[in-house]
């Protein structure tokens, strides 16, 4: 006669199933709320291709690690394609009426941190200083089917700002 194992034994193959569930409940979750999390076109402008080559299952970023800006191509006027990494393509959105150039590139990332957080921190472009305002993980493979590469020319500085002072 064979016993049943015990409820420690089985307890690794419990938090995998629980954490599996999880998992895709968060992913979900997120695809739901990335049309309300401000990814919507513009009244005015053509319907967004950067929702068209946003990496499925990913939403909104809050905080992205910075080190060196491998590259840019703009999209739209408020939109563009940053790379944060050799393989790390993120898609951006500018605030307000910040409108960039096709042909422009920024010059500055303003960081205060070595992390970019959108509605924090601000890029700066020949003509003028932008907000940044939603940062949503591109899909490679998308970009490249689109010819969408980032210019190796571009250099773009990291300057950290310390921000705003406190006072006691």
């Amino acid at each position: 006669m064979r016993m049943a194992p015990s409820r420690l034994a089985t307890r690794p193959l419990r938090l995998a199933a629980n954490w599996s569930r999880l998992a895709l409940l968060g992913v979900l979750a997120l695809q739901a709320s990335a049309p309300s999390a401000g990814w919507e076109p513009v009244a005015g402008e053509p319907a967004a291709s950067s929702t068209e080559l946003a990496a499925s299952g990913s939403g909104p970023q809050r905080a992205v690690r910075v080190s060196r800006v491998y590259g840019w191509r703009t999209l739209e006027p408020h939109v563009g394609v940053i790379w944060l990494g050799v393989d790390e393509p993120y898609v951006i959105r500018l605030k307000g009426a910040c409108s960039v150039a096709a042909e422009e590139a920024p010059l500055v990332l303003v960081l205060r941190d070595n992390h970019l957080v959108p509605g924090r921190d601000r890029i700066v472009f020949p003509a003028g200083e932008c907000a940044i305002d939603s940062l949503l993980r591109a899909d490679r493979n998308k970009l490249r089917a689109s010819a969408i590469t980032p210019d190796g020319g571009v250099v773009v500085r990291l300057i950290h700002d310390a921000g705003p002072r406190r006072t006691k």
